[in-house]
C-alpha cells in the first residue's frame, strides 16, 4: 500500500493480529481451565472454596484467551478488507482512467 503512510497502518494491522494470536494461546496454556492447583487447607469448606475459586479463575482466564484471539480474527480481517478495498480501488482508478483516456483521431482519407 502507498501514500501518507498508510502502509504503516496495514502492517501494525497484520503485527497487531500475530501478536493477539500468539498472545491467545500463551494466556490460554498459563492456567488450565479447571484452574490451578491447589493445596489442602484441611477443612472442607474452605477446600471448596478454593476449588471454586480457582476454577472461576481458569474459566476467566480462558474466556480472556478466547476474547483476546477473536479480536486477533477481527484485525486479521480488517487487514484483509482494507487490503481488497485498496486493490479494488487502485483497479477502478486504472480502469476509469483507461476509459476517460483520449480516442487517438483516425485520419480521414484526403479526397473522399
Amino acid at each position: 500500500m502507498s501514500g501518507g503512510g498508510f502502509s504503516v497502518v496495514m502492517s501494525d494491522l497484520s503485527s497487531a493480529a500475530s501478536a493477539f494470536d500468539s498472545e491467545s494461546k500463551k494466556l490460554a496454556g498459563l492456567v488450565p481451565a479447571g484452574g490451578p492447583p491447589v493445596p489442602d487447607a484441611g477443612s472442607g469448606t474452605i477446600d471448596g472454596a478454593m476449588h471454586s475459586t480457582v476454577s472461576k479463575i481458569g474459566a476467566l482466564t480462558q474466556a480472556l484467551s478466547q476474547a483476546m484471539a477473536a479480536h486477533g480474527k477481527k484485525l486479521a480481517q480488517a487487514h484483509d478488507n482494507y487490503n481488497n478495498n485498496e486493490l479494488t480501488m487502485a483497479q477502478l482508478s486504472q480502469d476509469l482512467s483507461n476509459a476517460l483516456a483520449p480516442v487517438p483521431a483516425t485520419p480521414h482519407p484526403v479526397g473522399k
